[in-house]
């Protein structure tokens, strides 16, 4: 008679419950990902700076043509220096995208711990999510010093973009768990993923300002409204351009959807985390 496998045969273990118990753990696994992803480099964490900075030159070159000849775009009742206007949203895209992709291998990049130990597996897409966590502080931290400096800062920026930054982050965690989950059975997901972020980086007023682009069709002001992506980064403009707290409808709906996500992502991740070790 056969035994039955232990991981299948134990009691499932609620992901809030295990991230709280092992939070000594996550912190010990997320230094380990960044000292490794930044292994043998000189500037370190900082390229989380330089790679965004590279990104702004090139969009402001290219896109150069497409603003207006006082080089400002419009914003809601306001209007903003592009590279005020394209760093908040791209600072945050950088950490959403990073941390997906990072999050949907981190289940089988770890299958030795999986396979031979009893090991905590919900971390992992969390340990994904907070090490780009790190670039995305690093590089908002620089953006609001040269914010300073231009002039631009206010008190709402510093009470506001932390507030924003937890708001992404648990945005972010029932698409981490789900994509790791499906990528354990379908090891496709990774460059699906990739692809649908590329489609939903240009299909989100990151690069273009939403008021330009809405004027063209009611269905891409429908789309703008209902993309919490695009929501999501329009807080941020809020508090960046703006100097204001982001609407009170824009952060119900971002947590809403949020909320729906997390429970999603947690179901499939509950119900498949009995089989991982087979699978990887």
């Amino acid at each position: 008679m056969s035994s039955a496998n232990p991981e299948r045969s134990e009691k499932p273990v609620l992901l809030e419950r295990e991230l709280v118990l092992q939070r000594r753990l996550l912190s010990l696994f997320v230094r380990r990902e960044l000292r490794a992803r930044y292994a043998g480099s000189l500037l370190g964490i900082f390229w989380s700076v330089i790679h965004p900075l590279i990104l702004l030159a090139l969009y402001i070159v290219v896109f150069s043509t497409l603003v207006p000849r006082t080089g400002r775009l419009p914003f809601r009742s306001a209007t903003a220096e592009y590279a005020v206007f394209l760093c908040p949203a791209l600072i945050a895209w950088n950490w959403l995208q990073e941390g997906l992709l990072g999050a949907c291998g981190s289940i089988v990049a770890n299958a030795p711990l999986i396979r031979k130990t009893v090991f905590p597996v919900g971390i992992l897409p969390a340990v994904s999510l907070l090490a780009s966590a790190m670039g995305f502080l690093v590089a908002m931290f620089a953006f609001v010093i040269f914010l300073v400096f231009a002039g631009h800062a206010s008190w709402s920026l510093l009470l506001w973009l932390p507030v924003l930054a937890l708001l992404q982050l648990f945005f972010l965690l029932g698409p981490a768990f789900f994509f790791a989950t499906l990528n354990v059975f379908l090891r496709d997901t990774n460059q699906v993923l990739f692809a649908l972020l590329q489609v939903l980086f240009w299909a989100t007023p990151i690069v273009y300002p939403a008021e330009v682009i809405a004027k063209h069709s009611a269905v891409f002001e429908w789309w703008f409204r209902v993309n919490p992506v695009a929501r999501l980064m329009d807080c941020y403009r809020q508090v960046v351009i703006l100097g204001k707290a982001p609407d009170a409808e824009s952060l119900i709906y971002v947590s809403m959807v949020a909320i729906l996500m997390y429970y999603a992502g947690r179901s499939a991740f509950a119900r498949a985390r009995g089989r991982f070790a087979d699978e990887v």
